[in-house]
């Protein structure tokens, strides 16, 4: 191609980069970080100042859940990591949180019992049938940035596409085989698979701009948080990040209002609206006309 310039192929190609960041955070795919910082300080120009860190994550970046920039903080960060999983995986964790002070985690064991299993909460749909308004949260929010105040429950995006499947597979993956990792997407995994159980359930979180995929229905939304827990394993005993939010929805459903609301919704959603309006409007025919018999048959008396 005389006269023009001709683009590297790995990065002249759009479906290339987003391929190779997921092949680069397969769990089986995994270098040591001395290596590749050693291959890093052979190869790198005298004129690149970032680290081999940040560089990293800024081509990691699109990956990410949320879509959400990688905060600076934990772009400059210095830490020393096992390799790119790892970095990336630390990536997600909250930005004022010490990652090797114990403190925090003796705090969340005070609660770890009564959390309920893997079905840590009820679903999307009975989450609203008990009076609880679901929200999304965009912007500069980590996957487990949960709150709930005020009976609202506010969620960072997710962002699913066809890469988020294995990204997610291979960060629990990495989780299950190190109890020196936090457990941070494991837990990600089992919240989402307690408010997710129906395709009802998607609409919820869809309306509420707490789930948006690129492609796909329902059906494959569902199927991806339920398999992801399949053979899970997660100590209750473990560190938690969301154990106070948990223990404050589970809270609110327990009150005698939520409890009400919850099978009175249920009773009104199973009617068919339609068939109701048809049968009223039958009724009320039927009471007119025999109305109007009887009246009639007053008046030639």
């Amino acid at each position: 191609m005389q006269g023009k310039e001709v683009d590297e192929p790995i990065f002249g190609t759009r479906w290339m980069q987003p391929n190779i960041g997921r092949d680069l955070l397969m769990l089986e795919n995994q270098l040591p970080m001395f290596v590749l910082n050693e291959i890093y300080t052979l190869t790198s120009s005298c004129s690149w100042s970032s680290s081999p860190n940040k560089l990293a994550l800024q081509f990691l970046e699109p990956l990410r859940l949320g879509k959400n920039p990688m905060p600076g903080r934990k772009l400059d960060t210095t830490d020393t990591y096992e390799h790119l999983l790892h970095l990336f995986h630390s990536s997600h964790g909250p930005v004022d949180q010490d990652s090797n002070s114990d403190q925090t985690k003796r705090t969340m064991l005070k609660h770890d019992e009564k959390l309920p299993g893997k079905g840590w909460v009820n679903n999307a749909w009975k989450l609203i049938s008990a009076g609880i308004v679901l929200k999304g949260k965009s912007g500069d929010h980590q996957p487990l940035d949960i709150e709930f105040k005020k009976k609202v429950l506010k969620i960072p995006t997710l962002f699913l596409d066809d890469g988020s499947s294995p990204l997610l597979r291979n960060l629990i993956a990495y989780e299950q085989s190190n109890r020196c990792v936090e457990p941070y997407f494991s837990c990600l995994a089992i919240f989402f698979d307690s408010i997710v159980d129906t395709g009802k359930d998607i609409n919820i979180l869809r309306n509420a701009g707490i789930i948006k995929q690129a492609a796909g229905g329902n059906r494959e939304i569902v199927h991806l948080f339920n398999s992801l827990t399949k053979e899970l394993q997660f100590d209750i005993g473990e560190y938690c990040p969301i154990t106070s939010q948990i223990e404050d929805i589970n809270y609110h459903c327990r009150s005698r209002t939520a409890r009400l609301k919850i099978p009175v919704r249920s009773f009104f959603s199973r009617l068919d609206y339609f068939y109701c309006v048809l049968t009223l409007i039958s009724v009320g025919a039927i009471m007119y006309g025999l109305y109007y018999q009887f009246h009639h048959s007053e008046n030639e008396k």
